[in-house]
Protein backbone atom coordinates (compact mmCIF):
# COMPACT_ATOMS: atom_id res chain seq x y z
CA UNK A 1 0.00 0.00 0.00
CA UNK A 2 1.37 3.45 -0.83
CA UNK A 3 3.10 5.07 2.10
CA UNK A 4 0.91 8.18 2.41
CA UNK A 5 -2.30 6.20 1.94
CA UNK A 6 -1.29 4.10 4.94
CA UNK A 7 -0.95 7.26 7.04
CA UNK A 8 -4.39 8.47 5.95
CA UNK A 9 -5.96 5.11 6.88
CA UNK A 10 -4.39 5.25 10.34
CA UNK A 11 -5.80 8.73 10.86
CA UNK A 12 -9.28 7.70 9.74
CA UNK A 13 -9.19 4.65 12.03
CA UNK A 14 -8.69 6.96 15.00
CA UNK A 15 -12.10 8.55 14.29
CA UNK A 16 -13.81 5.16 14.05
CA UNK A 17 -12.42 3.79 17.29
CA UNK A 18 -12.83 6.80 19.56
CA UNK A 19 -16.57 6.36 20.34
CA UNK A 20 -16.09 2.72 21.32
CA UNK A 21 -13.22 3.62 23.60
CA UNK A 22 -15.31 6.28 25.25
CA UNK A 23 -17.98 3.70 26.03
CA UNK A 24 -15.40 1.41 27.58
CA UNK A 25 -13.99 4.20 29.74
CA UNK A 26 -17.48 5.18 30.92
CA UNK A 27 -18.24 1.54 31.75
CA UNK A 28 -15.09 1.38 33.84
CA UNK A 29 -16.07 4.56 35.72
CA UNK A 30 -19.57 3.20 36.46
CA UNK A 31 -18.15 0.06 38.10
CA UNK A 32 -17.77 0.13 41.85
CA UNK A 33 -15.26 -1.92 43.80
CA UNK A 34 -18.11 -3.52 45.81
CA UNK A 35 -19.91 -4.78 42.74
CA UNK A 36 -18.27 -8.13 41.97
CA UNK A 37 -20.51 -8.64 38.94
CA UNK A 38 -19.50 -5.39 37.30
CA UNK A 39 -17.88 -6.05 33.93
CA UNK A 40 -14.51 -4.41 34.21
CA UNK A 41 -13.30 -3.54 30.71
CA UNK A 42 -9.54 -3.16 30.47
CA UNK A 43 -8.22 -0.02 28.85
CA UNK A 44 -7.55 -0.44 25.16
CA UNK A 45 -3.89 0.40 24.56
CA UNK A 46 -4.85 1.96 21.22
CA UNK A 47 -6.15 4.92 23.27
CA UNK A 48 -2.53 5.92 23.45
CA UNK A 49 -0.99 6.11 19.97
CA UNK A 50 2.51 6.05 21.42
CA UNK A 51 1.88 2.44 22.46
CA UNK A 52 1.52 1.51 18.80
CA UNK A 53 4.18 3.86 17.44
CA UNK A 54 6.65 4.59 20.27
CA UNK A 55 8.97 6.41 17.89
CA UNK A 56 6.37 9.20 17.71
CA UNK A 57 7.18 10.28 21.26
CA UNK A 58 10.25 11.94 19.79
CA UNK A 59 8.28 13.60 17.01
CA UNK A 60 6.14 15.91 19.14
CA UNK A 61 7.27 15.78 22.79
CA UNK A 62 4.67 18.32 24.07
CA UNK A 63 1.83 16.17 22.76
CA UNK A 64 3.46 13.01 24.06
CA UNK A 65 3.73 14.48 27.55
CA UNK A 66 0.06 15.43 27.42
CA UNK A 67 -1.02 11.83 26.99
CA UNK A 68 -1.13 10.35 30.47
CA UNK A 69 -1.70 6.79 31.54
CA UNK A 70 -5.41 7.13 30.76
CA UNK A 71 -4.65 7.58 27.07
CA UNK A 72 -6.72 9.85 24.83
CA UNK A 73 -9.53 11.02 27.04
CA UNK A 74 -11.00 13.62 24.69
CA UNK A 75 -11.56 14.46 21.05
CA UNK A 76 -8.95 17.19 21.44
CA UNK A 77 -6.31 14.61 22.29
CA UNK A 78 -7.41 12.52 19.34
CA UNK A 79 -7.02 15.57 17.09
CA UNK A 80 -3.49 16.10 18.41
CA UNK A 81 -2.59 12.57 17.37
CA UNK A 82 -4.07 13.16 13.92
CA UNK A 83 -2.11 16.39 13.54
CA UNK A 84 1.07 14.69 14.66
CA UNK A 85 0.63 11.82 12.21
CA UNK A 86 -0.14 14.22 9.37
CA UNK A 87 2.91 16.32 10.27
CA UNK A 88 5.24 13.33 10.25
CA UNK A 89 3.96 11.53 7.18
CA UNK A 90 2.86 14.41 4.97
CA UNK A 91 5.27 17.27 5.66
CA UNK A 92 8.62 15.58 6.11
CA UNK A 93 11.11 15.97 3.23
CA UNK A 94 9.94 13.15 1.00
CA UNK A 95 13.41 12.04 -0.05
CA UNK A 96 14.27 11.52 3.61
CA UNK A 97 10.91 10.01 4.59
CA UNK A 98 11.12 7.38 1.85
CA UNK A 99 14.66 6.23 2.57
CA UNK A 100 14.48 2.52 3.28
CA UNK A 101 16.39 2.96 6.54
CA UNK A 102 13.71 5.39 7.77
CA UNK A 103 10.80 3.33 6.43
CA UNK A 104 12.20 0.17 7.97
CA UNK A 105 12.62 1.74 11.41
CA UNK A 106 9.11 3.22 11.38
CA UNK A 107 7.39 0.03 10.23
CA UNK A 108 9.35 -2.18 12.63
CA UNK A 109 8.28 0.10 15.48
CA UNK A 110 4.59 -0.67 14.87
CA UNK A 111 3.31 -3.06 17.56
CA UNK A 112 1.47 -5.60 15.41
CA UNK A 113 0.85 -7.91 18.37
CA UNK A 114 -1.19 -5.16 19.96
CA UNK A 115 -3.09 -4.59 16.70
CA UNK A 116 -3.82 -8.30 16.53
CA UNK A 117 -5.25 -8.07 20.05
CA UNK A 118 -7.49 -5.19 18.99
CA UNK A 119 -8.74 -7.01 15.90
CA UNK A 120 -8.84 -10.44 17.50
CA UNK A 121 -6.84 -12.00 14.69
CA UNK A 122 -7.82 -12.71 11.11
CA UNK A 123 -11.46 -12.63 9.99
CA UNK A 124 -12.88 -11.45 13.31
CA UNK A 125 -15.02 -8.65 11.84
CA UNK A 126 -14.13 -6.34 14.72
CA UNK A 127 -13.18 -3.51 12.39
CA UNK A 128 -15.48 -1.22 10.47
CA UNK A 129 -13.75 -2.04 7.18
CA UNK A 130 -16.25 -3.51 4.71
CA UNK A 131 -15.48 -7.06 3.65
CA UNK A 132 -16.89 -9.80 1.46
CA UNK A 133 -18.97 -12.62 2.83
CA UNK A 134 -17.52 -16.14 2.89
CA UNK A 135 -17.75 -17.75 -0.52
CA UNK A 136 -17.87 -21.47 -1.23
CA UNK A 137 -15.70 -21.72 -4.34
CA UNK A 138 -15.02 -25.10 -5.96
CA UNK A 139 -11.35 -26.10 -6.15
CA UNK A 140 -9.36 -25.08 -9.23
CA UNK A 141 -11.89 -22.42 -10.28
CA UNK A 142 -10.59 -19.46 -12.29
CA UNK A 143 -11.84 -16.15 -10.88
CA UNK A 144 -13.31 -13.19 -12.71
CA UNK A 145 -10.93 -10.27 -13.17
CA UNK A 146 -10.75 -6.65 -14.24
CA UNK A 147 -10.46 -5.39 -17.79
CA UNK A 148 -7.16 -3.96 -19.01
CA UNK A 149 -8.63 -0.46 -18.83
CA UNK A 150 -9.87 -0.93 -15.27
CA UNK A 151 -6.52 -2.33 -14.10
CA UNK A 152 -4.70 0.52 -15.81
CA UNK A 153 -6.87 3.08 -14.03
CA UNK A 154 -6.44 1.27 -10.71
CA UNK A 155 -2.66 1.12 -10.84
CA UNK A 156 -2.33 4.62 -12.27
CA UNK A 157 -4.36 6.00 -9.36
CA UNK A 158 -2.22 4.07 -6.84
CA UNK A 159 1.01 5.27 -8.44
CA UNK A 160 -0.27 8.84 -8.50
CA UNK A 161 -0.36 8.87 -4.68
CA UNK A 162 2.72 6.77 -4.01
CA UNK A 163 5.93 8.57 -3.04
CA UNK A 164 7.86 5.37 -3.79
CA UNK A 165 9.49 4.81 -7.15
CA UNK A 166 9.03 1.73 -9.27
CA UNK A 167 12.56 0.67 -8.25
CA UNK A 168 11.54 1.03 -4.59
CA UNK A 169 8.47 -1.16 -4.97
CA UNK A 170 10.26 -3.84 -6.95
CA UNK A 171 12.97 -3.89 -4.29
CA UNK A 172 10.34 -4.38 -1.57
CA UNK A 173 8.83 -7.30 -3.51
CA UNK A 174 12.20 -9.09 -3.73
CA UNK A 175 13.74 -11.26 -1.03
CA UNK A 176 17.49 -10.92 -1.56
CA UNK A 177 20.73 -11.89 0.12
CA UNK A 178 24.31 -10.89 -0.68
CA UNK A 179 26.62 -13.77 -1.49
CA UNK A 180 29.77 -13.97 0.61
CA UNK A 181 32.86 -12.62 -1.17
CA UNK A 182 34.68 -15.93 -0.88
CA UNK A 183 31.85 -17.86 -2.60
CA UNK A 184 32.09 -18.15 -6.38
CA UNK A 185 29.12 -18.15 -8.72
CA UNK A 186 29.49 -21.85 -9.49
CA UNK A 187 29.90 -22.76 -5.81
CA UNK A 188 26.71 -20.86 -5.00
CA UNK A 189 24.87 -22.81 -7.70
CA UNK A 190 26.15 -26.13 -6.38
CA UNK A 191 25.06 -25.22 -2.85
CA UNK A 192 21.56 -24.33 -4.04
CA UNK A 193 21.08 -27.60 -5.88
CA UNK A 194 22.38 -29.72 -3.02
CA UNK A 195 20.17 -27.99 -0.46
CA UNK A 196 17.13 -28.26 -2.73
CA UNK A 197 17.69 -31.98 -3.07
CA UNK A 198 18.12 -32.28 0.70
CA UNK A 199 14.63 -30.88 1.36
CA UNK A 200 12.98 -32.63 -1.62
CA UNK A 201 12.52 -29.55 -3.79
CA UNK A 202 12.75 -30.76 -7.38
CA UNK A 203 15.08 -28.79 -9.67
CA UNK A 204 12.89 -28.25 -12.74
CA UNK A 205 14.53 -25.54 -14.81
CA UNK A 206 17.56 -23.37 -15.54
CA UNK A 207 17.90 -20.23 -17.66
CA UNK A 208 21.46 -18.92 -18.23
CA UNK A 209 20.12 -15.54 -19.33
CA UNK A 210 23.51 -13.86 -19.48
CA UNK A 211 24.70 -16.29 -22.18
CA UNK A 212 21.73 -15.41 -24.39
CA UNK A 213 22.40 -11.70 -23.93
CA UNK A 214 26.09 -12.10 -24.75
CA UNK A 215 25.28 -14.20 -27.83
CA UNK A 216 22.88 -11.57 -29.15
CA UNK A 217 24.98 -8.48 -28.38
CA UNK A 218 28.44 -9.95 -28.82
CA UNK A 219 29.45 -8.11 -25.66
CA UNK A 220 30.30 -9.14 -22.11
CA UNK A 221 27.41 -8.81 -19.67
CA UNK A 222 27.03 -9.33 -15.91
CA UNK A 223 26.27 -12.94 -15.16
CA UNK A 224 22.65 -13.74 -14.27
CA UNK A 225 21.04 -17.16 -14.12
CA UNK A 226 17.58 -18.29 -13.02
CA UNK A 227 16.89 -21.61 -11.30
CA UNK A 228 13.43 -23.13 -10.86
CA UNK A 229 12.36 -25.47 -8.06
CA UNK A 230 9.03 -27.11 -7.32
CA UNK A 231 7.12 -29.24 -4.86
CA UNK A 232 4.46 -30.71 -7.15
CA UNK A 233 1.95 -31.66 -4.45
CA UNK A 234 2.02 -28.22 -2.84
CA UNK A 235 1.71 -26.65 -6.28
CA UNK A 236 -1.49 -28.65 -6.83
CA UNK A 237 -2.96 -27.45 -3.52
CA UNK A 238 -2.10 -23.85 -4.31
CA UNK A 239 -3.68 -24.09 -7.75
CA UNK A 240 -6.81 -25.62 -6.24
CA UNK A 241 -7.08 -22.54 -4.05
CA UNK A 242 -6.51 -20.12 -6.96
CA UNK A 243 -5.42 -21.26 -10.43
CA UNK A 244 -4.02 -17.78 -11.03
CA UNK A 245 -1.14 -18.68 -8.71
CA UNK A 246 0.34 -20.47 -11.73
CA UNK A 247 2.03 -17.16 -12.65
CA UNK A 248 4.25 -17.62 -9.56
CA UNK A 249 4.96 -21.32 -10.12
CA UNK A 250 7.51 -22.86 -10.09
CA UNK A 251 9.52 -21.10 -7.40
CA UNK A 252 12.35 -19.21 -9.07
CA UNK A 253 15.66 -18.20 -7.50
CA UNK A 254 18.02 -15.92 -9.40
CA UNK A 255 21.76 -15.58 -8.94
CA UNK A 256 23.01 -12.28 -10.34
CA UNK A 257 26.13 -10.18 -10.55
CA UNK A 258 25.60 -6.45 -9.95
CA UNK A 259 27.41 -3.43 -11.37
CA UNK A 260 30.22 -3.80 -8.83
CA UNK A 261 30.71 -7.51 -9.49
CA UNK A 262 28.95 -8.40 -6.23
CA UNK A 263 26.83 -11.57 -6.31
CA UNK A 264 23.25 -11.62 -5.03
CA UNK A 265 20.66 -14.37 -4.69
CA UNK A 266 17.04 -13.25 -5.08
CA UNK A 267 13.47 -14.51 -5.27
CA UNK A 268 9.93 -13.14 -5.14
CA UNK A 269 9.03 -12.44 -1.52
CA UNK A 270 5.71 -13.77 -0.29
CA UNK A 271 4.72 -14.66 3.23
CA UNK A 272 1.35 -15.98 4.40
CA UNK A 273 1.92 -14.18 7.70
CA UNK A 274 1.01 -11.01 5.83
CA UNK A 275 -2.55 -12.36 6.00
CA UNK A 276 -2.60 -12.65 9.80
CA UNK A 277 -4.92 -9.65 10.25
CA UNK A 278 -6.92 -10.09 7.04
CA UNK A 279 -10.60 -9.43 7.75
CA UNK A 280 -11.83 -10.86 4.44
CA UNK A 281 -12.87 -14.48 5.20
CA UNK A 282 -11.82 -15.51 1.70
CA UNK A 283 -8.21 -14.57 2.52
CA UNK A 284 -7.99 -16.99 5.43
CA UNK A 285 -6.18 -20.14 4.30
CA UNK A 286 -6.98 -23.54 5.76
CA UNK A 287 -4.39 -24.78 8.22
CA UNK A 288 -2.93 -27.41 5.86
CA UNK A 289 -2.36 -24.99 2.98
CA UNK A 290 -1.02 -22.33 5.33
CA UNK A 291 1.47 -24.79 6.84
CA UNK A 292 2.61 -25.91 3.39
CA UNK A 293 3.05 -22.31 2.23
CA UNK A 294 5.22 -21.57 5.26
CA UNK A 295 7.26 -24.71 4.60
CA UNK A 296 7.85 -23.69 0.98
CA UNK A 297 8.98 -20.20 1.94
CA UNK A 298 11.28 -21.58 4.63
CA UNK A 299 12.66 -24.06 2.10
CA UNK A 300 13.39 -21.36 -0.46
CA UNK A 301 15.13 -19.34 2.25
CA UNK A 302 17.20 -22.40 3.19
CA UNK A 303 18.28 -22.87 -0.43
CA UNK A 304 19.16 -19.18 -0.78
CA UNK A 305 21.18 -19.20 2.43
CA UNK A 306 23.19 -22.08 1.00
CA UNK A 307 24.01 -20.00 -2.06
CA UNK A 308 24.84 -16.95 0.05
CA UNK A 309 27.22 -18.79 2.36
CA UNK A 310 28.46 -21.60 0.14
CA UNK A 311 27.43 -24.14 2.77
CA UNK A 312 26.11 -27.47 1.54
Amino acid sequence: MPFRLTAVILIVISFAWLPAWGQQVNQQQDCSAADANCAQVPQNPMQNPFYLFPWMTQTMPPVASGLNAQGMSSEWMNMQWMMMMANHFMNAPIDEATRFGILDAMLRAANMQMLEGVMGGANQAQMWFPSQSKRDIPANTVSDSLSDEAKRNLYQSLMAFSPLSLRDMISIMADKMPVADDVSFDDAVDSMKLRANEINFKFVGHSPLWKDIAAITGEDTPRVEIFSFCDAMVARKVLDYAPEFIVFIPCRIALIEDADGKLWVMTLDWDVNWLNLAQNPNSVLDQELRAEAIRIRDGIRYIMEGAATGDF
